[in-house]
């Protein structure tokens, strides 16, 4: 899978996660609370089971004289241990007094007899332990064998009696045992089930959000190389255009002023021009139709001077002078005679463009033989790159100049890249630029 899905993959895996975690961790709390309401529910059922043998405690005493059947009572009493009487008892006695081994004695001084009342039975066991106190603060009387004050859970509750103010505790811990597992199962499963669905329809969301971003963005991408490509059409179409109107009035002034033996040089400039117009206009229908270009051998000095007969009117506007240093002999290069011819053309115009208003301005093309390939240097007296320029002079419409479109030397670097050659720019000790053009040679 392309490394762009991972983070959104990784973020996706991990909220599900949290949300499988949360909801075992929500079970899991769930039957932890269940059993803690199971617990405080039985604690409560014994307290409400020992305030009904306190109210028939309360309600019993006042209606004995001492001389009832013990055993009689005890099948119906079961926590009366014994009935005795009592001798000249103080009315402002306590009518409560413990007993070791958490029994207690309840008095009825008017009647002058007691009952022993034994509640150990009434502890039953349960899930809950228990432990009764006698008052609010005093230590356990009686307890379970399991009760312990460091369980988990803790309840405790005061029996409202005024004769018998006795404190009920209670205490219990988890039972993990007792968990069920098919909740934790099912919810697993469940999330599963949800995890692979969400994750493939995020999946197909995301390619369908990827295909619609990579049609937007080849969409652009045409819009902006139809563009530049439209750009490159105009500057390029422009510069013969140019030309031909050029010599086209040159024309009329020489007929006007009977000039008549120069007009052949000027009707060849104009034939010149439309020629490579015409060769402009097939080269760009080749690279529409995505036709093969094939290399051949040329000779870069023929095509040099092609140019410069192209551009010999701007040359003498601009008395700009030309040096040939050319040393290569007979050597051709491996490129096409179109494309070298452009990349001659837009270098030497834009050599005469910076040295317009200049009192010695010249350009200067010298070539020599290097390993497997020609090197061809072209430098002029203008006023050089700026730092600006030399990193960005290959860039799309990028130029010093106000008045040019920036496409020139975007076309050269690019020409030269198609023809397997190299580009390098720099400024000349001296003053001016100095480009260096390396082509292959050609077998």
């Amino acid at each position: 899978m392309p490394h762009t899905y991972r983070p959104w993959m990784k973020r996706y895996w991990l909220v599900w996660l949290l949300l499988t975690l949360i909801t075992l961790i929500a079970l899991f709390a769930d039957q932890i609370l269940q059993q803690q309401r199971v617990g405080e529910a039985q604690f409560n059922q014994q307290f409400n089971r020992l305030a009904t043998f306190q109210t028939q405690n309360e309600t019993l005493l006042p209606l004995l004289n001492g001389d009832e059947d013990l055993a009689a009572l005890q099948s119906k009493f079961p926590q009366l241990v014994l009935l005795e009487h009592t001798v000249n008892r103080p009315l402002t006695a306590p009518r409560f007094e413990e007993v070791s081994g958490g029994r207690y004695w309840l008095y009825n001084p008017y009647r002058q007899i007691r009952m022993l009342i034994d509640l150990h039975f009434a502890l039953q066991t349960s899930d809950v332990a228990l432990a009764l106190a006698f008052h609010i603060h005093a230590p356990p009387a009686m307890q379970t064998a399991n009760y312990s004050d460091s369980a988990r859970w803790q309840w405790q509750r005061p029996f409202i009696n005024h004769y018998q103010p006795f404190l009920l505790k209670g205490s219990a811990n988890p039972d993990w045992r007792a968990l069920h597992m098919l909740p934790f199962t099912l919810a697993l499963l469940l999330w599963l089930v949800i995890g692979g669905l969400g994750w493939w329809l995020l999946r197909h969301w995301r390619q369908h959000v990827e295909m619609r971003l990579r049609a937007d963005y080849f969409q652009r991408t045409r819009r902006e190389a139809l563009g530049e490509f439209t750009a490159g059409i105009i500057h390029e179409i422009n510069q013969p255009l140019t030309a031909i109107n050029t010599w086209l009035h040159s024309s009329q002034l020489l007929l006007k002023q009977g000039k008549h033996e120069n007009l052949p040089q000027a009707l060849n400039a104009m034939s010149l021009q439309t020629e490579r117009l015409a060769a402009l206009l097939q080269r760009f229908r080749d690279i529409v139709s995505e036709r093969p270009v094939a290399m051949s051998a040329v000779n870069p000095e023929a095509v040099w001077r092609r140019v410069t007969v192209l551009l010999q009117q701007e040359l003498d506007d601009g008395e700009v002078a030309l040096r040939q240093q050319f040393q290569h002999g007979q050597a051709k290069v491996l490129s096409d005679p179109q494309w070298l011819e452009q990349v001659f053309h837009n270098l030497l115009q834009n050599a005469i463009h910076m040295q317009q208003g200049r009192p010695d301005a010249w350009v200067k093309i010298a070539s020599e033989h290097i390993p497997h390939g020609i090197k061809i240097i072209i430098s002029d007296n203008g006023p050089g790159f700026s730092a600006e320029g030399l990193a960005q002079a290959c860039m799309p419409f990028y130029s010093s100049r106000t008045n040019s479109m920036g496409l020139g030397m975007t076309l050269v670097e690019s020409l030269m890249l198609r023809m397997n050659g190299q580009l390098r720019l720099a400024n000349r000790a001296e003053v001016g630029a100095e480009i260096t053009l390396i082509f292959q040679l050609a077998e």
